[in-house]
């Protein structure tokens, strides 16, 4: 009886040795299977040929913008043209009082009319001191006299002409006329207002504003990195505020001096506009084809943090590496790398939101980051 009991015992014994020896074995196996290497997909850092545009934002101005003021001083008598109208090379604008200027006129026509009387009697008064001095009716004095009398008459009339022609041109000023095809855009004056085309101060010296839209010019500002890649007759796309399709364009002005604050460049983008659909003052972006360049681009689940604090992993002899970046977005799926990484880097591409900074791990190249 005793020698069943002990042998049940050692079989009790044996099979609970047999079951933390089990249970030991389990422990071990479970953290080799944690320590194993997890597996990310990942790409080799190569530049490319890569040309975005260069984005530029600024306004729209009109090819010519002038303030029509009088050619001659006088109260405005009547203005012929009102805010919004599109007025030809030529057409009148508005005309000061004109009664002063024609009295002008009539003086010095007046003063014409007399001096060609005295240049007329002048030359009769010559001829005949002239007929007579060959046979000596007529001392030396006498006809040196009559020369300088006709002289002197001459050069009144001509005196007088010159006058007129002067009095003629300001009646005639008195109308102003648009310089150039273009659209009336302020009116700064009413009837009854004086003018003053020697601009004295407390005078008005202007009564329109005229602007030339047939062609207008997208004045935008680029950053400075690029201004060695700008060059005149460069194509561009401007998309203007309220109007769906883009504008086609080019580089015209390149303005050689950067503004020290903004740090940026100014171009000058001609637009032709025959039907005056876009107007001055309109926000306009520009999109400018400058030549490729060779760049690092990645898919953007590659890229982790904020745009202030941007990071990728790399894999650096088989581990984990963080590596801050700088980037700017291309699209909503690509980024362009401006700092941080170097062609050879092996980056993760799709990094596991519980990767960490030297973690062990097994790659899984690809061709390409896009």
């Amino acid at each position: 009886m005793l020698a069943r009991l002990a042998l049940g015992g050692v079989a009790v014994f044996a099979l609970t040795l047999a079951g933390c020896s089990g249970e030991t074995e389990g422990d071990e196996a479970a953290p080799e299977a944690q320590t194993e290497p997890r597996e990310v997909t990942t790409t080799i850092v190569e530049p490319q040929p890569f040309a975005e545009p260069v984005k530029a934002f600024g306004t729209i101005a009109a090819k010519q913008r002038s303030a029509i003021g009088a050619l001659t001083e006088g109260p405005v008598e009547r203005i012929f043209v009102k805010v919004g109208d599109r007025v030809s090379r030529g057409q009148p604008l508005f005309r000061i009082r004109q009664a002063d200027y024609q009295r002008s006129v009539v003086e010095a026509q007046a003063a014409v009319d007399l001096t060609s009387a005295q240049a007329i009697e002048a030359e009769r008064r010559y001829d005949r001191v002239m007929a007579l001095a060959p046979r000596g009716f007529v001392s030396k004095a006498q006809v040196d006299a009559a020369e300088t009398e006709l002289a002197v008459a001459r050069a009144q009339k001509a005196q007088a002409q010159a006058a007129l022609g002067t009095a003629q041109q300001a009646l005639a000023d008195t109308i102003t006329r648009a310089p150039y095809d273009g659209v009336v855009t302020a009116r700064m004056v009413d009837e009854g207002v004086y003018l003053n085309n020697r601009f004295s101060m407390g005078r008005q010296s202007a009564a329109l504003e005229l602007q030339e839209l047939g062609i207008v010019a997208a004045i935008v500002n680029a950053p400075q990195e690029y201004v060695d890649a700008f060059r005149r007759n460069m194509p561009a796309r401007v998309f203007i505020e309220g109007f769906e399709q883009p504008f086609d364009s080019t580089v015209y002005i390149i303005n050689d001096r950067v503004d020290p604050e903004s740090r940026m460049v100014e171009l000058r983008l001609p637009i032709a506009n025959p039907d005056y659909r876009i107007s001055s003052g309109l926000a306009v972006r520009a999109e400018i084809s400058v030549p490729p360049v060779q760049a690092i681009v990645l898919p953007r689940p590659a890229i982790l943090g904020d745009s202030a604090a941007a990071y990728v992993f790399v894999v650096v002899n088989g581990k984990a590496q963080r590596r801050e970046v700088a980037f700017e977005s291309i699209d909503l799926d690509q980024v362009r790398i401006r700092s941080g990484l170097e062609p050879g880097d092996e980056v993760i591409l799709d990094p596991p939101a519980t990767l960490r900074n030297d973690e062990p791990l097994k790659s899984r190249r690809t061709r390409g980051a896009s």
